[in-house]
């Protein structure tokens, strides 16, 4: 991965996080330096300490004599100080700017792709694999990889003068050292599945409350308060438990770690001191190597405590490259241009599942020709609102096309789509701005002529002239101030402010009185001229505007007709 877009799709969690890590491997390099740096300082206290304690015990000298040696053992352990400062800091620096990195590089992937890109991806578990996803990855670099390092260098430095003054200690160090990584690796893995399954825990526990957040006020509505916050605490508690398991296997590898380090300590303290009863071994040469022998285990020991921080980034990582590795939209700024008039749609055996599995629509052929109004009637779930987010471009066909006088959309550049379409929800959403602000969302440049013009269209002229500050009125949050009807009405002004091409409404008739209802309907009939039209409904009085009807039942389209037939046949859907 070169410039934060991943060149790795395949590549197993562990190798993408290693190539990421390299990286930032300057700043890495001088934290392993200064580390490996202060180890070395570590040998050479301990030579100055044993020194100093031969002198006043065989050679039975004053403090005057041991006080440089007593200096240089307190610059020395200055020294080691500043370097693990220095160390900690550098190791902090690379794992900032990693995730720097990746949560960059992660955000502007997911931009690219827009909600297209991430078909069956819940925002509740995306949100968690962007924020604690990238953060898992900050042990991994700030602890592991130092440790790892220092494991491999320190051991080996510690044996090259320990063999030399007492080469049976150093057998004992060499032979029992492989017995911590060893341990570490077969705990490891028992604690490895326990680590991933703890992310998918926390993945579903976050989409669950995000789910719940978005539905309190239904929730509220059906009393049904007590009960989800029963089922979150019971769901807090399951996680609450499992995390304290693998606690425990850490706390067990901890203390198995620690027990092998001592009994090798022990196994070396034991035959020093029989080399020095038996006076084959000097004082000097044996206190150097008993000081030694704890701090030959320490990297061993530390890397094996560190271990979780490799599982934590690793099931991080596997959380994060399905995301680096979804494919990138083809249009992109090299794709083809959008003719100028209403646009010809066809979807041609359009198929698409919801996660693969859930929902969606299947082997759609439908034509919306240029300029026309087509209306789509079914019951909830039969797939109307899964056809418009594949018509919009916030979803990709499974399989199929969708073509737009004659080029497939999915080669045609998303923001000149986009810029061609005009969006007209349910419930449309208006920001806590002015009436004009919120008209000129869609087309800042648009002038007062434009506004005047689409206010009449849309029949919200009368209704904004009655308002005390007219255009400039400050609405509140979603709208507050102004009745459904109005709104909606306001929103298909917005619609002729953008001066879109392609117009998609969805019930833009729903729950509103009859007068209401006509006046919508007359602004649609306005809103159609020059433009294609599609409106999902249920009512007739939309129904009987639109010149065919497209009837969805189970995700396949049960038949086209026009609308007097269809209302003829069957009445609304």
């Amino acid at each position: 991965m070169n410039n934060g877009t991943p060149e790795h799709t395949g590549q197993r969690p562990e190798q993408w996080l290693m190539g990421e890590a390299r990286q930032v491997r300057g700043p890495l390099l001088v934290a392993i330096g200064c580390a490996f740096a202060a180890g070395l300082l570590v040998i050479l206290q301990a030579r100055l300490l044993a020194s100093a304690c031969h002198r006043v015990v065989i050679g039975g000298a004053g403090g005057e004599s041991v006080l440089p040696l007593a200096t240089a053992v307190a610059a020395v352990a200055l020294g080691r100080g500043v370097l693990a400062l220095v160390s900690e800091r550098r190791s902090a620096a690379a794992a900032a700017r990693l995730k720097e990195r990746v949560r960059s590089a992660l955000y502007r992937r997911l931009l690219a792709l827009g909600p297209a890109g991430r078909a069956g991806e819940e925002t509740g578990p995306l949100v968690e694999a962007v924020t604690a996803g990238v953060e898992g990855l900050e042990p991994y670099v700030a602890r592991f990889l130092p440790h790892l390092a220092l494991a491999a260098l320190l051991p080996a430095a510690v044996l090259f003068v320990v063999v030399p003054a007492e080469w049976r200690a150093g057998l004992v160090l060499l032979f029992s050292a492989p017995f911590i990584p060893l341990f570490m690796v077969l705990i490891g893995r028992g604690s490895e599945s326990l680590n991933r399954r703890q992310w998918g825990r926390l993945s579903r526990l976050a989409g669950h409350l995000l789910d719940l957040v978005q539905g309190l006020p239904d929730l509220k509505l059906f009393g049904a308060v007590k009960r989800e916050a029963e089922a979150v605490a019971r769901v807090s508690e399951e996680y609450r438990q499992a995390t304290m398991a693998v606690l425990r296997i850490a706390f067990l590898s901890a203390f198995t770690l620690e027990f092998f380090a001592t009994v090798g300590t022990a196994v070396v303290a034991v035959v020093v001191g029989f080399r020095l009863l038996s006076g084959s071994l000097g004082l000097v040469d044996g206190l150097f190597v008993l000081l030694l022998a704890p701090e030959f285990y320490l990297p061993l020991r530390t890397l094996g405590l560190s271990y979780h921080a490799r599982m934590q980034g690793v099931a991080a990582a596997e959380r994060l490259t399905p995301l680096m590795s979804l494919p990138l939209p083809h249009g992109g700024m090299d794709g083809l241009p959008i003719p100028p008039g209403a646009p010809a749609i066809r979807f041609e055996g359009v198929s698409f599942r919801y996660g693969g599995e859930r929902g969606g629509v299947e082997g759609i052929d439908l034509e919306l020709p240029a300029g026309s109004i087509t209306a789509l009637a079914g019951r909830s779930g039969a797939g109307k609102t899964t056809l418009v987010r594949l018509l919009v471009g916030l979803a990709r066909p499974v399989q199929g096309r969708i073509t737009v006088n004659g080029i497939d959309l999915g080669l045609v550049q998303p923001d000149a789509w986009r810029s061609t379409i005009a969006w007209v929800p349910q419930r449309p959403f208006f920001f806590r701005a002015t009436i004009r602000e919120n008209l000129l969302l869609g087309r800042p440049d648009a002038s007062d002529d434009d506004i005047r013009a689409a206010l009449d269209a849309a029949t919200a002229t009368p209704f904004i002239q009655r308002l005390p500050q007219g255009l400039e009125t400050l609405l509140g949050d979603r709208g507050a101030g102004l009745s459904g009807g109005e709104l909606r009405r306001l929103a298909l002004a917005r619609a002729f402010v953008r001066r879109a091409t392609l117009v998609v409404l969805d019930e833009p008739t729903a729950g509103l009185d009859p007068e209401n209802e006509r006046l919508v309907g007359d602004a649609l009939d306005r809103i159609a001229a020059g433009r294609t039209v599609l409106v999902i409904s249920h009512r007739e009085e939309t129904i009987r505007r639109a010149g065919r009807v497209a009837v969805l039942a189970g995700g396949t389209i049960e038949g086209i007709m026009g609308a007097e037939a269809f209302l003829a046949q069957e009445g609304p859907a």
